[in-house]
């Protein structure tokens, strides 16, 4: 009788975990900012642990509009949350009887957040925000809808430049890992990217960030606060580059009348003594010139994406 009653009494001690539904619910009736916190926190926890498939009123609308809360640490969880659940790769354990369930999962939350063109808009408004880990699930969040539906996320940002921009805007992020991440973005996405998407990115500043980065590098070669891993970042800057440039007769005009190409070729001077960090770092500004002299990959007639430039226009 003793062990039986110590069993219950030990079940009675064990607090139950919410539901998702139960949590979403608390989640949007509170009106106090802690209760708030400690069911997204809750929830948060949650969708890390089980694959939950939320749908747009409610669910996904709801963490849409807390990302843009002014309380940092809503914002903050409600993007890692998001980020979480367009993850098909979370949570890494599932039950044996649904194998895959987490991708299943994965694929219908970004469906869901892909079906309102004012939800990723949204999503990404919080970038604009200094705060580190805003900026830093922001790009996760991204990376995960890139990641699975690529064609719906770059249809949204063509409808949306101004998020498109928001991204950009981040390669001049004084934290490396924000930058990085950013980045890493910029190089992976641009190659299978619409030219249109390549066309905004160019005019909103493109060029001018990533050619920031590689003069930042060369400027601090062989100082004490040269970074170990500058090599990396200038392949990718110069990756990401290169991408801009590949399908795009209008981005190819500005990259040489806007002043990019002079700033190509000024990272050119090699000293008689150099490292091979540095050859390599010259190889790489000259195949962006030898790009230059090369026909568009897909520019079929000649001017892939016509006259438009700076006012996003691209292919017809």
């Amino acid at each position: 009788a003793r062990l039986v009653m110590a069993f219950f009494t030990s079940l009675l001690a064990t607090p139950r975990k919410a539901s998702g539904k139960t949590l979403l619910e608390r989640l949007g009736g509170a009106t106090q900012l802690d209760d708030r916190r400690d069911a997204l926190a809750s929830f948060k926890e949650l969708s890390a642990e089980e694959p939950l498939r939320l749908i747009v009123e409610g669910g996904i609308g709801l963490l849409v509009r807390l990302a843009g809360d002014e309380d940092a640490q809503l914002a903050r969880d409600a993007l890692e949350t998001l980020s979480n659940l367009c993850d098909v790769g979370v949570p890494a354990e599932v039950p044996e009887d649904r194998p895959n369930a987490n991708r299943v999962a994965g694929e219908h939350n970004c469906d869901m957040l892909l079906s309102d063109a004012e939800l990723l808009p949204a999503a990404l408004a919080p970038l604009e925000r200094s705060d580190f880990y805003v900026r830093f699930h922001g790009l996760a969040l991204l990376r995960q809808l890139l990641a699975t539906r690529a064609d719906k996320t770059h249809e949204a940002l063509l409808h949306a430049p101004a998020a498109a921009g928001r991204v950009l805007a981040l390669l001049e992020d004084e934290r490396d890992i924000v930058r990085n991440e950013a980045l890493h973005l910029m190089r992976d996405v641009v190659p299978t990217a619409p030219p249109e998407l390549a066309n905004i990115l160019a005019f909103q500043g493109g060029f001018e960030s990533l050619l920031t980065i590689a003069e930042g590098i060369v400027r601090e070669e062989g100082s004490e606060t040269a970074d170990a891993g500058a090599g990396a970042v200038f392949a990718d800057t110069f990756d990401a580059l290169g991408a801009l440039l590949a399908r795009h007769v209008a981005n190819r005009r500005l990259f040489v009348e806007g002043g990019a190409l002079g700033r190509v070729l000024s990272l050119l001077a090699l000293p008689p003594s150099h490292t091979s960090g540095q050859a390599a770092r010259i190889r790489l500004a000259c195949r962006t010139l030898w790009q230059l002299l090369r026909p568009p990959a897909g520019a079929a007639g000649g001017e892939a994406g016509g006259e438009g430039g700076g006012e996003g226009s691209g292919e017809g």
